[in-house]
Order: structure tokens, then C-alpha cells, then sequence
């Protein structure tokens, strides 16, 4: 492994839902990181220094027993920095206490407070005149062509067409669906100024009760000149009304010419390893140097079309002591690891010149498997 640039940590912690894209991209500066994540899978632990599962929580991953594993594995007033991903977004307070004694890379805990409160979130949209779906705090009536939505959530996890919504959520609130494709912006912020990384087109799982639940991505969107210029633009008012830093991702709806906003994941997201290999020290070196505010010298954006993709376990199923994953497999559970039916059970990645090709070896991928766990029966 190589040495640690001068100016990066050589001592990190990583926590999020999922973290081994962040360990990868760390391993590309030469950090080896601890990662605290739900899985401690195969691929997290080869790049890490040391890896934990962490038991998930309704929203993110159990408080204590992050809290426990960081004082053990990377304790506090030793020289860890931190960086956090999924989850820790929307738990603002655990954030506050996981970052105490440790230098954090990524937003402060107000900004997600900010960000990620759908009331606050919107009103800061029609402030700023940006464009979004209609969006209201009351059940609309009728609620035909209306989506219901948490109000703490991310990746489309509990996002159901209003008829279906269940229960009395005093958090949700409903969102008019609009009929196209789901995108995303990948970018680097320094408080002030953003760059983007690159444009994506999002992949949902349609899972039972779950229609609209993140399963993939694939990079290089096929969007217009004037639509990337449209999101370029919201992407800097939205950062120097919010002071974003780092690695950020904006989802948006292309409705006709029309990119309008659903919501700002304000941490690296899954898109980051969609352009990894782009950067030789790796994204995650330069979240760390523009949450110090140095955004750096501009980029040659690559041309290479990316693609990865979660599968979800058809059934009950519980990881063999002995198989070989394909090369192009990622997250791959340990031995003895039980996945429940329709949880991830790991991801397939793509890469090459054609998107429609990339797709397809996805599908293709994605079906092997499938069809491998039907025949280990």
C-alpha cells in the first residue's frame, strides 16, 4: 500500500450503513480505515485495518453499539479523523456524539438538521425558486397521483404511492409523482463553491411494498447540455445557501426539460464508486481536502460507463463456507452470514463503453446469481 499523502489522515474511521466503498476509496490514498457498518462483508474487511458489524437501528445503525465499537476499535483523542456515510445523515445527535474527540470530515450536524427535514428542506426550495414536485404535509384528497413519503428516510425506503401509505406517520408527507426518470449529481462543495463529479441515472428494486427502494445506479446520464447546466446552477445556489462541503448528491426528476429537486443526500453517496477509479488518490481524498475548503485543480472527466447494482435474496438464504464469487461481484457476505428474503445480498458491477451494453451485462449478472441461489437449494 502506498504512503498516505501529507495532508490526509493516517488514522480513520469510517461509519455508515454501508461503508466499503468509502474503505475502498480510502485504500486508494493508502488509508487503511476501521469501518463500521451492518455488514463487515468480504470486500470492506480486505481494504480496512479492521472491520465491525454494527446491528441496524429503525433509522441508520444502533446507537450504543456504534458508540461502544468506536471507543474499542478507534477511540476517541487518539488521532482518528472521521468520515460517515449513509444513516449518519439522518441522525444528527448520534453524529454529535460519535464526532467528539475526533476531527470529522463532512457536514456539521446542523446542516443535516437543515437538510434533511422535509419542511425546512422545501421552504428552502421555493425560497431559492427551485423546482421540485409539488409537496404538502397533509393527506391530499383524492390521493390519486400523490406519493407518500417519511419523513426521515433515504434511498426510497418506505416511499409508497398514497393509497397504500399505512399507519399514522406524523412525519410523512406527500409529494405529486411525476413520470420520469430518476437522476442524480454527484459533487464536491467547499462551503462556497461546487464541482461536479458526474450525473447518473438511478435503478430502483420494486420490491414488494417497496416500489421505489434505491437497488443501483449506472453514471454518464444521458442529459442535454441546457439540463446539466439547469442542475449545475441549483447545485450552486443550494451550497451557498447551505454551506455544503465535500462529496454530496443531489437526486432530481427530469420532467420534460424540467430537472426538478427531490432531496440532497449530504454525505458521499453510493454514486462515489461509480467514478473512483477515475481519481488515482481515490474520491474520498478530495471529500477530505474540500471539507477543508480546497475544492483543487480541475478534472479530466473519464468516459468510462460504470454500473452497479444490489441483488436482493429471493429467500433464506445463508452465505457458504466455500464459493467463489465472480470477479465482478462486490459485498460480498462472509461465510455464514444469513440474509433474509428480500435484503441485499451483495452487488453486481459493470463497466465499459456502450450504456445500453453495461446495462444488460447487469441484468445478465444479476439473473446468474439469482439462478445460482436456486439451484443451491
Amino acid at each position: 500500500m502506498s504512503a498516505v499523502p501529507p495532508d490526509l489522515p493516517e488514522r480513520l474511521l469510517i461509519a455508515a450503513c454501508g461503508g466499503r466503498m468509502l474503505a475502498r476509496s480510502a485504500a486508494r490514498a493508502g488509508i487503511r480505515p476501521v469501518v463500521l457498518d451492518l455488514y463487515a462483508d468480504q470486500d470492506t474487511r480486505a481494504q480496512a485495518q479492521t472491520a465491525a458489524a454494527i446491528p441496524p437501528a429503525p433509522i441508520g445503525l444502533d446507537p450504543a453499539a456504534l458508540l461502544d465499537n468506536a471507543a474499542r476499535l478507534a477511540p476517541a483523542e487518539s488521532g482518528y479523523a472521521l468520515v460517515y456515510g449513509s444513516g449518519l445523515d439522518l441522525a444528527p445527535e448520534l453524529l454529535e456524539r460519535l464526532s467528539s474527540g475526533r476531527t470529522v470530515y463532512g457536514n456539521a450536524p446542523d446542516s443535516l438538521r437543515l437538510i434533511k427535514s422535509p419542511r425546512r428542506f422545501f421552504a428552502l426550495l421555493r425560497q431559492l425558486d427551485i423546482p421540485h414536485p409539488a409537496t404538502r404535509f397533509e393527506p391530499p384528497e383524492p390521493p390519486q397521483g400523490w406519493l407518500a413519503k417519511p419523513g426521515c428516510g433515504e434511498g426510497g425506503k418506505g416511499v409508497v404511492f398514497c393509497a397504500q401509505a399505512q399507519g399514522d406517520d406524523p412525519d410523512r408527507y406527500y409529494q405529486r409523482y411525476v413520470d420520469g426518470p430518476p437522476l442524480s449529481a454527484l459533487f464536491l462543495a467547499d462551503g462556497a463553491n461546487a464541482r461536479i463529479v458526474g450525473f447518473n441515472t438511478l435503478w430502483t428494486a420494486r420490491l414488494p411494498g417497496q416500489p421505489f427502494l434505491f437497488a443501483g445506479a449506472m453514471n454518464r446520464a444521458g442529459l442535454d447540455r441546457a439540463q446539466r447546466a439547469q442542475v449545475a446552477a441549483i447545485i450552486a445556489r443550494l451550497v451557498r445557501a447551505t454551506g455544503l462541503r465535500g462529496l454530496n448528491s443531489l437526486d432530481f426528476i427530469a420532467d420534460g426539460p424540467v430537472c426538478r429537486v427531490l432531496e440532497i443526500n449530504p454525505r458521499p453517496s453510493a454514486t462515489l464508486g461509480l467514478y473512483d477509479a477515475d481519481f488515482p488518490e481515490g474520491l474520498l481524498a478530495r471529500h477530505i481536502r474540500a471539507c477543508r475548503g480546497i475544492l483543487g485543480e480541475p478534472w479530466q472527466a473519464g468516459d468510462t460507463v460504470r454500473a452497479s447494482k444490489a441483488v436482493f435474496a429471493p429467500r433464506d438464504w445463508t452465505a457458504p463456507d466455500e464459493w467463489i464469487w465472480p470477479g465482478w461481484c462486490a459485498d460480498r457476505p462472509m461465510p455464514g452470514t444469513f440474509v433474509k428474503t428480500g435484503e441485499p445480498l451483495c452487488t453486481v458491477e459493470a463497466a465499459g463503453s456502450d450504456p445500453e451494453q453495461v446495462e444488460e451485462t447487469i441484468r445478465q449478472r444479476e439473473a446468474g446469481l439469482i439462478q445460482w441461489l436456486d439451484r443451491a437449494r
